[in-house]
């Protein structure tokens, strides 16, 4: 099985237009790019990806079955490998939410690219509780695995049951990796390298590994990562300055170095 490591667009603004970021992220060895907004018509935005070597993972936001059907007419002209879509609301009961993704599922099965739904605040997949009785309801679904939103909502670090049976189940519906480290009370860690932010980077990657077992004995082609790590005000800073306490760019190569050290050998993946 093949990983394959998607760039986060999020905050890469300074980089210039979407042009000139997606030749650095091609530059840094990234396989590919995941954004909501391309910036550019979609046969052009194709054209400059497939050019460059690069896939792309469309992110749509949708509040209702309405957003989906409007997006999703889109991205599709975009020539994705895979959607990505946040889901619904936190606030729908599990009957609302499990009739949100009964309704959208033919649509998402009409398109040539997967579509997964992300585990996300805000959302219908906003914790693992109910992440666990969406899936037990619905076992078509796959989703995008952005753990850190888990561990900020139960303010835990879901090791122990019944936490650890909600993860086992996530884990075994993850077609793609959001590798952004949480803690118990933030959704990003100050900087996952270093003391504390490394202890929770250790216990996150136990849980993406057993993704990456889990497909390779399904016999996945690929898998998709994203160290989707995100600028101020996400990101936590100096409170005497505002300025950020580490380099989002530096931490997202960090985090794909730590997946090939790991899987050297048993995956093919890029290098750079």
């Amino acid at each position: 099985m093949q990983l394959k490591f998607i760039k986060c667009d999020w905050g890469m603004e300074h980089l210039g237009e979407m042009p000139e970021r997606l030749k650095a992220y091609a530059a840094a060895g990234y396989d590919g790019v995941e954004c909501a907004n391309i910036g550019m018509a979609p046969d052009a935005f194709g054209e400059a990806t497939e050019a460059l070597g690069l896939d792309y993972v469309a992110m749509m936001f949708c509040d209702d079955e309405d957003a989906f059907a409007k997006q999703l007419a889109f991205v599709k002209k975009t020539r994705p490998i895979l959607i990505n879509c946040h889901p619904g609301r936190d606030y729908f009961d599990l009957d609302r939410s499990v009739r949100f993704f009964n309704d959208v599922a033919e649509q998402a099965a009409a398109v040539d690219a997967p579509v997964v739904f992300e585990t996300h605040r805000t959302r219908c997949l906003y914790s693992p509780w109910q992440t666990e009785r969406i899936l037990n309801a619905l076992p078509w679904l796959r989703i995008t695995a952005d753990f850190s939103h888990f561990t900020n909502v139960a303010e835990n670090d879901l090791r122990q049951p019944p936490y650890s049976n909600m993860m086992d189940i996530a884990i075994e519906r993850t077609d793609h990796i959001h590798a952004r480290v949480g803690s118990s009370e933030s959704p990003q860690v100050a900087d996952p390298r270093v003391g504390v932010g490394l202890k929770w980077a250790g216990l996150f990657e136990q849980w993406w590994d057993r993704v990456i077992e889990a497909r390779m004995a399904e016999g996945k082609p690929y898998l998709t990562i994203n160290a989707e790590v995100g600028p101020p005000p996400y990101q936590p800073v100096d409170p005497s300055n505002d300025s950020p306490l580490a380099d989002i760019w530096d931490v997202c190569l960090w985090t794909n170095d730590r997946f090939r050290e790991r899987w050297s050998g048993k995956c093919e993946m890029s290098s750079r």
